[in-house]
């Protein structure tokens, strides 16, 4: 059957009207009737616990001081943000996704509005659309829930960046966030009320790095081949990368697909100190959100419209001494999981490392080395995923893989720079996970 455009936006307003707080099935998300992920955040919390929050005054030309103030008994009290964000799809409708992942009370949320980003916290005026949950102005949002907005009428292209304005009613209780977006975002004052039609942004004096309640966009895209998710730890989320240039690997991926001429969305489910098994979780560690084997059903399978996914996560693991071949089982089950979902999966080899200098002393190379190379020769060796992002070969020393080219990375000598992110970005297998003529990703 052949549909024709207004007769596909009218079923998906319809079937919008129904839209609540409930969780995504991943039996239908890649189904859902042309809505591909165009941006995501994976959400943690409750603020302000978050991994690196000590360290990210040195991302920052100027560091930003601490919100508790905005923030009292670190809930929101009938206060508004302004969320800063940068889909990887363009499009004319698109829906807004809102988490109460870590809410212990139900989260009273209204109104909200979409409009495109002029300069800091301000909005081109007179872009800004309200967003409705079935209809309504406002939404609850039960605790571990994520509501799904009706559509919104919202034409925006590639590069556009949205601001996403909301008022939290009442006491939110515990916050859910994602700590560090090294990006930044703006949050108005506590006891204010509604702030969102503010086109000025005066009413959001506080930035910040963290996305607050967010955890995605959609968009209405019915010929697009879907999206591909990045899940993984600091390094896919973007540590140290200055805010507001977009220079995380995902975003140098993104960028190629679209020189290639592939609509196709790229989500980043990266969360800083993140390991792929609960046995490298630090019990004296802040947070490192919950560990890709326990997540991943969340940030990957019940993503809109997901396609294909790029698994790269174990060396924080291996910096917790777990020995290769559980990290290579937890992997595998990832990747097992995602084909039984019908995805396209391509996992990266775990680059070298030597943070070796206090404070950064988490590495021993003497016993940690040997594991990292055993694990890349057990995802070498597997011919079961569809391809290998040889993050090893990337950035590691020419002559010498096993020793990071100090060229493509930050002084710590584990996370790369933007430069190092671009190299990541050009050795992943495009055809693997984009579909026919160009790649061969056809589950």
């Amino acid at each position: 059957m052949v549909w024709s455009r207004t007769a596909l936006l009218a079923l998906i307003l319809l079937l919008s009207a129904c839209g609540g707080s409930e969780a995504v099935d991943p039996a239908t998300a890649r189904s859902d009737q042309g809505w591909v992920g165009a941006w995501a955040a994976a959400p943690y919390g409750p603020y302000p616990l978050g991994p690196l929050s000590g360290l990210l005054p040195v991302a920052l030309p100027v560091p930003l001081p601490p919100i508790p103030s905005l923030l009292p008994g670190n809930q929101a009290v009938d206060q508004s943000f302004r969320m800063v964000v940068r889909p990887s799809l363009g499009g004319e409708t698109l829906r807004v996704r809102l988490s109460n992942l870590v809410g212990d009370r139900p989260l009273h949320i209204g109104p909200v509005q979409v409009a495109q980003r002029l300069i800091g916290p301000a909005i081109l005026p007179g872009s800004g659309r309200t967003v409705l949950f079935g209809g309504k102005a406002e939404v609850v949002i039960a605790p571990g829930a994520e509501a799904v907005s009706d559509a919104v009428e919202f034409p925006f292209a590639v590069g556009t960046d949205l601001a996403v304005s909301f008022q939290v009613v009442g006491e939110s209780g515990p916050i859910t966030w994602h700590a560090v977006s090294f990006a930044l975002n703006y949050v108005g004052l506590p006891f204010l009320g509604d702030g969102t039609g503010d086109p000025t942004g005066l009413s959001f004096p506080q930035p910040t790095l963290g996305w607050f309640f967010l955890s995605g966009i959609d968009v209405l895209a019915p010929g697009s081949p879907g999206a591909i998710v990045a899940i993984g730890d600091s390094i896919t989320d973007g540590a140290y990368s200055v805010p507001e240039t977009n220079t995380r690997w995902p975003d140098w991926f993104a960028a190629r697909l679209r020189s290639a001429g592939i609509d196709m969305a790229m989500l980043n489910q990266g969360i800083n100190s993140n390991t792929v098994t609960r046995e490298a979780l630090d019990p004296d560690s802040a947070y490192q959100g919950p560990p890709a084997v326990e997540r991943f059903d969340r940030d990957v399978l019940q993503r809109s419209g997901v396609r294909s996914v790029v698994i790269f996560e174990g060396t924080n693991d291996l910096g917790a001494g777990v020995a290769a071949e559980p990290i290579y089982a937890g992997i595998r089950s990832l990747a097992d999981r995602a084909r039984a979902a019908g995805l396209c999966v391509v996992v990266g080899t775990i680059p070298p490392r030597l943070d070796v200098i206090p404070p950064l002393d988490n590495w021993k190379p003497a016993t940690m080395e040997p594991q990292r190379r055993r694990l890349n020769e057990l995802l070498r060796a597997d011919g079961s995923f569809y391809g290998i992002a040889d993050f090893e070969a990337a950035l590691g020393l020419p002559g010498l893989p096993s020793l990071p080219n100090t060229a493509l990375y930050f002084p710590d000598l584990l996370h790369p720079n933007s430069i190092g992110f671009a190299a990541m970005a050009q050795v992943i297998p495009l055809e693997a996970l984009v579909p026919p003529p160009v790649g061969h990703c056809n589950p």
